[in-house]
């Protein structure tokens, strides 16, 4: 065995069963590991695994074998440090350590002055069109794939609700939006304001933000808004802004792969915390408002959503307002959009059903 330290680990057959405390070792092209249930070690290639990411800075989250995808889970911060003295050379788990820009940046002050400032001048220039191409390049069946892996991700080291999530789904299919994508929510029990989009259809939504809302126009003024986000692909082109160079002339080319795949994934634990520029939030919000008009729902609970959660002090700002800036400006533009299309809301009863039942304190958490 490459590295024969053992360390304790959370197994998962499929992401919605019950996790099963495993032990995992690291080998030279892989690891094993082994459960209560099954003594034998079984052994796990690098090239079976189809993503790895980190979240709480030390907690390691694997994915590999066939969809829908076992997982494991280590919390022990010695396993992610002998991820990097030992696995460095595959380039899955050295992406859990560096910036992947680092090697442009370094390249960059090698080659000096004049070259520097040409090179600076080629890469703001052209990098914005090399993402917009590769996202637009990018198939649908690996953004669903990748959306999966993340989703599934989220499920394996978050609290979720599952009586909540079902809820969720219930009143997003009751908003009878035009589904480009299949959507699948989550509910993620924990105190932090938030919610935000994957790639593919997929949506979580904190516990502690439906707390804050009062009305159904709320949640679907959100749930618009981050579905948004999701039809017009802002979520994978942030990611895709995200990775090395060379990854990204190889999607621009038509080489997305499972390794690929499993690069962008590596960025999971970012999306809570994922800033979209100004003019990506004024398109989810004007996307947004038509789903709203379409259906005949009350927009201005995206407005007073937004108004609640911009009363909370500065010390105590909302995850949510952070990473979707601007909420004073965004409120404008849309009181602009009410002003400049209107159209007469109607109540929906069975919206307001569904979100009462959201309110209540009935929960099942795992």
């Amino acid at each position: 065995m490459y590295n024969s330290t053992q360390f304790t680990a959370e197994y998962k057959f499929e992401p919605e069963r019950r996790g099963m405390q495993a032990q995992i070792a690291l080998t030279a092209d892989g690891f094993t590991f082994k459960t209560a249930e099954s003594p034998q070690w079984q052994f796990i290639k690098m090239t079976e695994i189809v993503g790895m990411h980190t979240y709480n800075k030390h907690n390691v989250v694997i994915n590999f074998g066939a969809f829908p995808y076992q997982s494991l889970t280590c919390r022990d911060e010695q396993f992610l440090a002998a991820l990097k003295e030992n696995m460095t050379s595959y380039p899955m788990v050295a992406n859990l350590f560096k910036d992947p820009k680092s090697t442009f940046v370094k390249l960059m002050v090698v080659l000096g002055g004049g070259i520097v400032g040409l090179i600076l001048l080629a890469y703001f220039f052209l990098l914005p069109w090399m993402v917009k191409t590769a996202t637009n390049n990018f198939p649908a069946e690996y953004e669903q794939k990748l959306g999966k892996i993340m989703f599934d991700q989220v499920k394996a080291s978050e609290k979720t609700d599952s009586v909540k999530s079902k809820l969720l789904n219930d009143f997003f299919d009751s908003l009878h939006f035009e589904k480009e994508y299949k959507a699948e929510i989550l509910c993620v029990s924990k105190k932090e304001v938030n919610a935000y989009a994957m790639p593919g259809g997929y949506i979580v939504v904190y516990d502690e933000i439906i707390n804050k809302m009062n009305s159904s126009e709320e949640l679907a003024g959100l749930l618009a808004h981050e579905y948004s986000h999701v039809t017009l692909k802002h979520t994978l082109k942030s990611i895709i802004n995200k990775i090395g160079l060379t990854a990204l002339l190889q999607i621009i080319f038509g080489g997305t792969d499972s390794a690929i795949i499993g690069v962008l994934s590596n960025q999971t634990s970012e999306l809570g915390h994922l800033q979209y520029s100004r003019q990506l939030e004024k398109d989810a919000d004007e996307n947004g408002f038509k789903l709203m008009k379409k259906q005949q729902l009350n927009p201005r609970g995206m407005i007073s959503l937004f108004e609640r959660l911009n009363e909370v002090s500065d010390t105590n700002i909302p995850a949510i307002l952070s990473t979707h800036p601007l909420p004073d400006e965004r409120i404008k533009e849309i009181e602009n959009l009410i002003q400049h299309d209107i159209y007469t809301p109607k109540k929906n009863l069975e919206l307001d059903t569904i979100f009462t039942s959201l309110k209540s304190p009935i929960t099942s958490i795992k």
